[in-house]
């Protein structure tokens, strides 16, 4: 499987964080961001990887 490292921001704030999750969690997060349950922004794709140990590493967080 393979994780994602994305810069985000949430709605309203300028502060940007790291956040990592499974290509299968991004796709249900697009959605729910899409249907306003989510007030997030995905900003850039930092960096892949298929080790989740390492992307939680990198990230500030895991959805």
């Amino acid at each position: 499987m393979t994780y994602r490292i994305w810069e985000a921001r949430n709605a309203g704030e300028d502060t940007t964080y790291l956040v990592a999750m499974s290509g299968m969690r991004e796709i249900s997060l697009r959605e729910e961001i899409a249907r306003g349950e989510r007030l997030i922004r995905l900003l850039r794709l930092v960096a892949e990887t298929e080790d989740r140990n390492r992307a939680r590493r990198m990230a500030d967080c895991e959805i």
